[in-house]
């Protein structure tokens, strides 16, 4: 932050101008970037004003605009060279700095503090926390709700090892929310808990989440009942999952949800997701398999995940999990979502693709294709939060869906080349993109026109796993 105060000072002395609150915060977030991740040097920022205003005659407001559009081309130099930046697509909030009271969990999970709502007091749930964990003291609470207001709660705890066990009233099955103007993939979230003990840089929780600590449901048995009738309902094969809003199997030999859930899908007429980025498999392998139970990993290149995914296993330790698993009998999936387009990118996903398919047998259930996409106000937490994360290095914009984003000319690029490295591997597996437009999937990798289209290819695909 220094180093952008300072080189401020020289830019207003050097084109003599004295920059207002709103410039100052848009100059200084735009040299902080410039800097940080290496797109210019100091000098290159001088050049760069040296041939624009010199020999001019600029005055007032204009010789902001000037400066304003030299930094955006050195910030965004892909885009700027591809097309002009629109005012709208920039964000350019007040540098924000790391807080180093930051709570990030470390080794294997232990919770600090664990309540329960009194609705489900000596459930099983929290029978098994009692016996693994007798020396944490339980608390019994009326409701979460009331908890919230006397908790407390800075952001920098909001990794803190709480545990809440609550009974589930309303959120029991929900449809995967999907960005206006984007294709859904037809998906459902059976809503088992809220927070990990993950640390990822990009998680969206960070922003939702007003207290520390994971929610986990007790009341298994309601959400069975609510599954009967929803499938009753809907008449029809569906994926549903667990894992959008916490890991699935992160906590399982705490919780024990699989040791219920598998058995319960396995004899339903749909295709049941557990979504991870963890390695406990222990109650998976214990149990009677079936080809409809999708066991599926959140995947990223090592070296990213070393920075951006704190406390989750290696790259090749869930890549034996998986081989484990479907040696066992369960079918797979992958999620290459958050692709985040660092340096030398293309070598770093070549890579994990090679290692999934010299792990794994394909064909998978599936695999999706997402880019780092996230609301606005993520960027100044993430920030706060992690000192070392490059997540907001790229060339990312507000898109149309006030996300920021990378420029489509960016995403298309990606998504082709990463589905051209599976296909050449492996040309059975559905491939779906996350989240995007018609012409971005146009432009990626098939057509697609509607959210029934994409999950019919889905499910066509994975019709064989029935029965």
């Amino acid at each position: 932050m220094e180093e952008t105060v300072k080189i401020i000072k020289e830019i207003e002395n050097y084109i003599n101008i004295r920059l207002n609150r709103n410039q100052y915060r848009e100059t200084a977030r735009l040299v902080y970037e410039i800097i940080k991740y290496a797109y210019a040097k100091k000098q290159d920022i001088f050049s760069s004003l040296h041939a624009e205003f010199s020999g001019k005659t600029i005055y007032g407001r204009n010789k902001f605009l000037h400066l304003k559009k030299i930094l955006v081309k050195l910030r965004f130099p892909s885009t700027s060279h591809a097309r002009e930046i629109l005012p709208q697509e920039l964000y350019l909030p007040q540098n924000a700095e790391y807080n180093p009271s930051t709570y990030h969990p470390k080794g294997k999970f232990s919770p600090e503090k664990i309540f329960v709502e009194e609705s489900v007091k000596n459930s099983g749930l929290e029978k098994n926390f009692a016996r693994l964990f007798p020396e944490v003291k339980i608390e019994h609470i009326p409701r979460i709700s009331f908890l919230r207001k006397n908790l407390g709660f800075s952001l920098q705890e909001f990794k803190k090892p709480y545990v809440f066990i609550v009974k589930e009233n309303w959120d029991f099955i929900k449809p995967c929310p999907c960005t206006k103007g984007h294709l859904g993939c037809g998906y459902w979230i059976l809503n088992l808990g809220f927070g990990c003990p993950f640390d990822c840089s990009y998680c969206y929780l960070q922003q939702y989440q007003n207290f520390p600590g994971i929610i986990l449901p007790a009341n298994l048995d309601d959400f069975f009942l609510k599954t009967e009738t929803f499938l009753k309902k809907i008449g029809k094969p569906v994926r549903i999952g667990t894992g959008e809003f916490c890991d699935s199997l992160a906590l399982d030999h705490i919780t024990g949800y699989s040791r219920k859930l598998v058995p319960f899908f396995s004899q339903k007429n749909v295709f049941f997701e557990l979504k991870t980025k963890s390695t406990n498999i222990k109650n998976l392998l214990e149990m009677n398999p079936a080809r409809n139970i999708i066991i599926s990993w959140s995947l990223n290149p090592q070296s990213i995940a070393e920075k951006e995914e704190i406390n989750t296993p290696s790259l090749k330790e869930k890549l034996k999990a998986a081989r484990t698993v479907q040696e066992k009998g369960y079918s797979l999936a992958f999620h290459f979502d958050p692709i985040i387009p660092v340096e030398n990118w293309q070598a770093l996903y070549q890579e994990t693709i090679e290692l999934l398919y010299s792990y794994t047998k394909a064909p998978f259930a599936w695999i999706s294709l997402g880019t780092l996409r996230c609301n606005r106000e993520l960027k100044v937490i993430v920030e706060k939060r992690y000192h070392n994360s490059s997540i907001f290095s790229g060339e990312l914009l507000l898109g149309r869906d006030k996300k920021l984003r990378y420029p489509e000319f960016i995403k298309t690029s990606i998504y082709k080349e990463m589905f051209g490295w599976i296909r050449e591997r492996d040309s059975k597996t559905p491939v779906y993109l996350c989240m995007e437009d018609k012409d971005t999937w146009q432009k990626s990798i098939m057509p697609a026109q509607n959210t029934r289209e994409i999950e019919n290819y889905l499910i066509k695909n994975n019709l064989y796993r029935l029965g």
